[in-house]
């Protein structure tokens, strides 16, 4: 916190020299989250639907259908970020650990996404279970909590912070 907090103050990317390929890697980043905010309208969907109706039939298949975009959308998308553009953005954030927070939220994004999983596999073929909502529901709003704030910060600290390339006209 303290780090991002000192960046903020030093202007974050702004004024340091970004090179093509990082800039490339934030714009590829930045317009896949476009689809990432849409799986999270579907996950806070989802949730409210098993906070209000877990026995509709419409609910379990909403989960899946849910599940199955944070794990072939949102994971994907973090992992790459992770292999990819938060080691390009050490050298124009000054260290490695600049992006320790953000990797910190690609864990608790996984994990949340698994228990979602583990629920699932509980279900079977259904219906929910009683014993498994309130987990089950903490589960989904707090991703839905996590993946929000992740998305903000990463925007706001990173994507929206890359200068512009002269060369583009921008």
């Amino acid at each position: 916190m303290i780090l991002n907090a000192l960046r903020a103050l030093g202007g974050g990317l702004r004024g340091r020299e970004v090179p093509p390929r990082t800039r490339e890697l934030l714009d590829r980043y930045a317009d896949e989250h476009g689809g990432i905010r849409d799986v999270l309208a579907a996950l806070r969907d989802t949730a409210d639907l098993v906070a209000t109706r877990p026995d509709a039939p419409e609910c379990l298949p909403a989960l899946r259908e849910t599940h199955r975009r944070l794990t072939g959308e949102v994971l994907p998308h973090e992992e790459a970020e992770e292999r990819q553009l938060y080691p390009a953005l050490a050298d124009p954030l000054g260290s490695a650990e600049a992006t320790s927070t953000m990797s910190r939220a690609h864990v608790e994004i996984r994990r949340l996404s698994d228990r979602i999983g583990a629920h699932l596999a509980q279900a079977g073929d259904g219906p929910l279970r009683r014993d498994q909502l309130t987990d089950l529901l903490a589960a989904l709003y707090g991703l839905a909590a996590v993946l929000r704030l992740h998305l903000t910060q990463e925007e706001e600290d990173y994507f929206s912070l890359s200068p512009p390339d002269p060369a583009d006209g921008r």
